[in-house]
Protein backbone atom coordinates (compact mmCIF):
# COMPACT_ATOMS: atom_id res chain seq x y z
CA UNK A 1 0.00 0.00 0.00
CA UNK A 2 1.14 3.52 -0.71
CA UNK A 3 1.95 5.90 2.18
CA UNK A 4 -0.99 8.00 3.34
CA UNK A 5 -1.31 10.84 5.84
CA UNK A 6 -5.11 11.00 5.87
CA UNK A 7 -6.84 9.69 8.97
CA UNK A 8 -9.55 7.26 7.97
CA UNK A 9 -7.70 5.60 5.12
CA UNK A 10 -6.67 1.95 5.24
CA UNK A 11 -2.96 2.37 4.47
CA UNK A 12 -1.91 2.01 8.10
CA UNK A 13 -4.29 -0.32 9.89
CA UNK A 14 -4.54 -3.94 10.96
CA UNK A 15 -7.89 -5.55 10.22
CA UNK A 16 -9.03 -7.59 13.20
CA UNK A 17 -12.15 -8.81 14.97
CA UNK A 18 -11.02 -8.88 18.59
CA UNK A 19 -11.12 -5.18 19.46
CA UNK A 20 -12.77 -3.41 22.36
CA UNK A 21 -15.10 -1.42 20.08
CA UNK A 22 -16.33 -4.65 18.47
CA UNK A 23 -16.91 -6.08 21.95
CA UNK A 24 -19.01 -3.02 22.81
CA UNK A 25 -20.99 -3.55 19.59
CA UNK A 26 -21.65 -7.16 20.57
CA UNK A 27 -22.60 -6.31 24.16
CA UNK A 28 -24.93 -3.46 23.23
CA UNK A 29 -26.64 -5.64 20.61
CA UNK A 30 -27.15 -8.49 23.08
CA UNK A 31 -28.44 -6.01 25.68
CA UNK A 32 -30.87 -4.57 23.14
CA UNK A 33 -32.16 -8.01 22.17
CA UNK A 34 -32.55 -9.06 25.82
CA UNK A 35 -34.43 -5.87 26.73
CA UNK A 36 -36.61 -6.30 23.63
CA UNK A 37 -37.36 -9.93 24.55
CA UNK A 38 -38.41 -8.88 28.05
CA UNK A 39 -40.59 -6.13 26.58
CA UNK A 40 -42.32 -8.56 24.21
CA UNK A 41 -42.82 -11.14 26.96
CA UNK A 42 -44.15 -8.71 29.56
CA UNK A 43 -45.76 -6.12 27.29
CA UNK A 44 -43.72 -3.46 29.07
CA UNK A 45 -43.21 -0.15 27.30
CA UNK A 46 -40.43 0.63 29.76
CA UNK A 47 -38.39 -2.36 28.65
CA UNK A 48 -38.91 -1.42 25.01
CA UNK A 49 -37.61 2.04 25.80
CA UNK A 50 -34.65 0.40 27.55
CA UNK A 51 -33.96 -1.58 24.36
CA UNK A 52 -33.97 1.66 22.35
CA UNK A 53 -31.61 3.31 24.82
CA UNK A 54 -29.24 0.31 24.73
CA UNK A 55 -29.06 0.74 20.97
CA UNK A 56 -28.60 4.50 21.01
CA UNK A 57 -26.07 4.69 23.86
CA UNK A 58 -24.16 1.64 22.62
CA UNK A 59 -24.06 2.93 19.06
CA UNK A 60 -22.45 6.15 20.26
CA UNK A 61 -20.09 4.32 22.61
CA UNK A 62 -18.61 1.80 20.18
CA UNK A 63 -17.88 4.43 17.53
CA UNK A 64 -16.41 6.87 20.05
CA UNK A 65 -14.24 4.16 21.60
CA UNK A 66 -12.97 3.09 18.18
CA UNK A 67 -11.92 6.62 17.30
CA UNK A 68 -10.35 7.43 20.68
CA UNK A 69 -8.33 4.21 20.82
CA UNK A 70 -7.48 4.19 17.10
CA UNK A 71 -9.09 0.77 16.72
CA UNK A 72 -11.33 1.53 13.76
CA UNK A 73 -11.61 -1.36 11.33
CA UNK A 74 -13.69 -2.08 8.25
CA UNK A 75 -14.97 -5.22 10.00
CA UNK A 76 -16.17 -3.13 12.91
CA UNK A 77 -17.91 -0.69 10.60
CA UNK A 78 -19.84 -3.49 8.90
CA UNK A 79 -20.74 -5.12 12.23
CA UNK A 80 -22.03 -1.76 13.44
CA UNK A 81 -24.29 -1.41 10.39
CA UNK A 82 -25.74 -4.89 10.85
CA UNK A 83 -26.24 -4.43 14.60
CA UNK A 84 -28.00 -1.11 14.05
CA UNK A 85 -30.51 -2.59 11.59
CA UNK A 86 -31.29 -5.55 13.82
CA UNK A 87 -31.79 -3.37 16.89
CA UNK A 88 -33.92 -0.73 15.18
CA UNK A 89 -36.14 -3.26 13.41
CA UNK A 90 -36.86 -5.14 16.63
CA UNK A 91 -37.78 -2.01 18.55
CA UNK A 92 -39.79 -0.24 15.83
CA UNK A 93 -41.78 -3.28 14.69
CA UNK A 94 -42.64 -4.19 18.29
CA UNK A 95 -43.71 -0.62 19.01
CA UNK A 96 -45.93 -0.46 15.94
CA UNK A 97 -47.62 -3.74 16.92
CA UNK A 98 -49.04 -1.98 19.98
CA UNK A 99 -49.28 1.53 18.48
CA UNK A 100 -50.77 1.06 14.98
CA UNK A 101 -51.06 4.83 14.47
CA UNK A 102 -47.27 4.84 14.04
CA UNK A 103 -47.38 2.35 11.16
CA UNK A 104 -47.05 4.83 8.28
CA UNK A 105 -44.10 6.90 9.58
CA UNK A 106 -42.45 3.70 10.83
CA UNK A 107 -42.75 2.10 7.39
CA UNK A 108 -41.21 5.11 5.65
CA UNK A 109 -38.46 5.30 8.26
CA UNK A 110 -37.59 1.59 8.14
CA UNK A 111 -37.66 1.59 4.35
CA UNK A 112 -34.98 4.26 4.10
CA UNK A 113 -32.96 3.04 7.11
CA UNK A 114 -32.84 -0.67 6.32
CA UNK A 115 -32.47 -0.39 2.54
CA UNK A 116 -31.20 2.98 1.28
CA UNK A 117 -29.20 4.03 4.32
CA UNK A 118 -27.62 0.56 4.57
CA UNK A 119 -26.59 0.82 0.91
CA UNK A 120 -25.08 4.25 1.52
CA UNK A 121 -23.29 3.25 4.69
CA UNK A 122 -21.71 0.10 3.27
CA UNK A 123 -20.56 1.89 0.12
CA UNK A 124 -17.43 3.14 1.92
CA UNK A 125 -15.84 -0.25 1.16
CA UNK A 126 -15.50 0.77 -2.51
CA UNK A 127 -12.68 3.10 -1.46
CA UNK A 128 -9.75 2.77 0.94
CA UNK A 129 -11.79 4.00 3.90
CA UNK A 130 -12.07 2.59 7.40
CA UNK A 131 -15.68 3.68 7.76
CA UNK A 132 -18.30 6.07 6.32
CA UNK A 133 -17.24 8.62 8.96
CA UNK A 134 -14.40 9.55 6.60
CA UNK A 135 -16.42 9.70 3.40
CA UNK A 136 -15.56 13.38 3.13
CA UNK A 137 -12.28 12.24 1.55
CA UNK A 138 -14.35 10.90 -1.36
CA UNK A 139 -17.34 13.26 -1.61
CA UNK A 140 -18.05 16.10 0.80
CA UNK A 141 -21.73 16.47 -0.16
CA UNK A 142 -22.63 12.83 0.52
CA UNK A 143 -20.65 13.00 3.76
CA UNK A 144 -22.36 16.15 5.01
CA UNK A 145 -25.82 14.83 4.21
CA UNK A 146 -25.28 11.50 5.92
CA UNK A 147 -22.40 11.28 8.40
CA UNK A 148 -21.61 14.76 9.64
CA UNK A 149 -22.71 15.17 13.29
CA UNK A 150 -25.88 17.16 12.41
CA UNK A 151 -26.80 14.65 9.70
CA UNK A 152 -26.36 11.68 12.04
CA UNK A 153 -28.54 13.30 14.68
CA UNK A 154 -31.27 14.05 12.13
CA UNK A 155 -31.14 10.83 10.18
CA UNK A 156 -31.19 8.36 13.06
CA UNK A 157 -33.15 9.99 15.84
CA UNK A 158 -35.25 12.88 14.58
CA UNK A 159 -38.26 10.85 13.42
CA UNK A 160 -38.41 8.90 16.67
CA UNK A 161 -38.12 12.04 18.77
CA UNK A 162 -40.82 13.87 16.78
CA UNK A 163 -43.16 10.94 17.25
CA UNK A 164 -42.48 10.63 20.98
CA UNK A 165 -42.79 14.39 21.58
CA UNK A 166 -45.82 15.15 19.39
CA UNK A 167 -47.56 11.82 18.80
CA UNK A 168 -48.46 13.19 15.38
CA UNK A 169 -48.42 10.62 12.55
CA UNK A 170 -48.44 13.44 10.00
CA UNK A 171 -45.44 15.27 11.45
CA UNK A 172 -43.45 12.07 11.83
CA UNK A 173 -44.35 10.92 8.30
CA UNK A 174 -43.41 14.25 6.74
CA UNK A 175 -40.03 14.23 8.49
CA UNK A 176 -39.45 10.58 7.55
CA UNK A 177 -40.25 11.46 3.92
CA UNK A 178 -37.78 14.36 4.01
CA UNK A 179 -35.06 12.04 5.32
CA UNK A 180 -36.02 9.51 2.62
CA UNK A 181 -35.60 12.23 0.00
CA UNK A 182 -32.15 13.16 1.30
CA UNK A 183 -31.10 9.51 1.34
CA UNK A 184 -32.43 8.93 -2.16
CA UNK A 185 -30.56 11.95 -3.50
CA UNK A 186 -27.39 10.75 -1.75
CA UNK A 187 -27.78 7.27 -3.22
CA UNK A 188 -28.23 8.71 -6.71
CA UNK A 189 -25.16 10.89 -6.29
CA UNK A 190 -23.22 7.90 -4.99
CA UNK A 191 -24.01 5.83 -8.07
CA UNK A 192 -22.40 8.54 -10.21
CA UNK A 193 -19.11 8.56 -8.31
CA UNK A 194 -16.32 6.79 -10.21
CA UNK A 195 -14.69 3.98 -8.27
CA UNK A 196 -11.05 2.89 -8.53
CA UNK A 197 -10.20 -0.41 -10.22
CA UNK A 198 -7.74 -1.22 -7.41
CA UNK A 199 -7.66 0.10 -3.84
CA UNK A 200 -4.43 1.95 -3.10
CA UNK A 201 -4.77 2.25 0.66
CA UNK A 202 -5.48 5.98 0.37
CA UNK A 203 -8.98 7.17 -0.46
CA UNK A 204 -7.67 10.41 -1.95
CA UNK A 205 -5.45 8.47 -4.34
CA UNK A 206 -8.38 6.17 -5.12
CA UNK A 207 -10.45 9.17 -6.19
CA UNK A 208 -7.64 10.51 -8.36
CA UNK A 209 -7.11 7.14 -10.00
CA UNK A 210 -10.82 6.77 -10.72
CA UNK A 211 -11.17 10.22 -12.29
CA UNK A 212 -8.00 10.16 -14.39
Amino acid sequence: MQPCEHRGCTAAFAEQWNTWPNLVTAVRTIATVVAWAVAVTTGSGGWLLAALLCYWVGDIADGLLARLTHRETRTGAVLDVLADRLSVCLVVVSYVSTHPAAAVPATVFLGQFVVIDAYLTLAFARWSLLSPNYFGLVDTTVYRLNWSPPAKATNTGAVVLVWLLTGSPLAATVLAAVVLGVKSYSALRLTRLPTPPVLSGCAVLDVRAATN
